[in-house]
């Protein structure tokens, strides 16, 4: 059975921005088979038999990790990839769970 994941992202506006974002999304929907909900801009929430370390690196292959970032989790367990340009540290304070991609 599937696992369900969430990932929250910000594809910096730089560099070919479209496409960066575009390659983010094609991954997601690839790795999720189709079961997705995607609907706000900078969010997803999908469902796939990927294991969360697996989904991580995908996500970092699929922008460019030196200015943009996600942050991955599953809503059924205290687990949390963080991926990319992460400068806020306080981010593993409120989820100390969290490990950095």
């Amino acid at each position: 059975m599937a696992n369900v994941y969430w990932v929250t992202f910000r594809i910096a506006e730089k560099r070919n921005y479209e496409g960066r974002y575009e390659d983010l999304l094609n991954t997601l929907k690839a790795l999720s088979g189709g079961m997705w909900w995607v609907e706000p801009t900078s969010f997803a929430l999908f469902a796939s038999d990927h294991d969360i370390d697996t989904i991580a690196e995908e996500v970092k292959s699929s922008f460019d990790p030196e200015m943009d970032l996600a942050l991955i989790g599953m809503p059924d367990f205290k687990t949390a990839r963080a991926v990319g340009a992460i400068k806020d540290k306080d981010l593993f304070q409120f989820m100390p769970f969290t490990k950095k991609v």
